[in-house]
């Protein structure tokens, strides 16, 4: 098959952790000097699944051990058509328990916190590059809809 185009395909996978109505958020220092506030979770590596990298990265962002994983949502389609970060996502939304004590190891996060979900969107930043795909508006969509209990299973792009 001869392909026009190839576009790269961007894989990640994030997990809500919930507590007594907070959310646990990671932040991170951006190329930029900027804070960043996320989910816990990051992009797979090759061969690895989704609920894989998602049980991965948390451990590394927070130090918790994850188990159970029920899928919440998966947001994917072409994002960024027409920039140099042009990517076909796949971004999935995963719930878990979780044990253990909040201990980041990865050397990018600066921190864990649990936030009120009231809280949450207020400390989502949208913007440019470099970090664009985690700042753009469409990847909180799936989140603001779980904290206001009307998360849907699929965000087409």
């Amino acid at each position: 098959m001869n392909l026009s185009r190839v576009i790269p395909i961007k894989r990640a996978a994030h997990v809500y952790l919930v507590q007594e109505g907070k959310l646990l958020l990671v932040t991170e220092r951006m190329d930029d000097g900027s804070i960043f506030w996320g989910l816990p979770g990051g992009k797979a590596v090759e061969g690895e699944s989704l609920a894989d990298a998602a049980v991965r990265q948390v451990k590394v962002e927070t130090g918790l051990d994850v188990t159970d994983l029920d899928f919440v949502s998966l947001l994917e389609g072409e994002m960024l058509s027409g920039s140099k970060h042009h990517c076909f996502a796949n971004f999935a939304r995963f719930t878990a328990k979780f044990s253990g004590d909040l201990n980041p190891t990865d050397p990018e996060v600066l921190g864990a916190q649990w936030v009120d979900f009231a809280d949450v969107m207020n400390l989502v930043r949208y913007g440019p590059p470099p970090e664009v795909e985690e700042r753009h508006p469409l990847i909180w969509i799936p989140t603001r809809d779980f904290l206001n209990g009307s998360a849907r299973s699929y965000y087409p792009i």
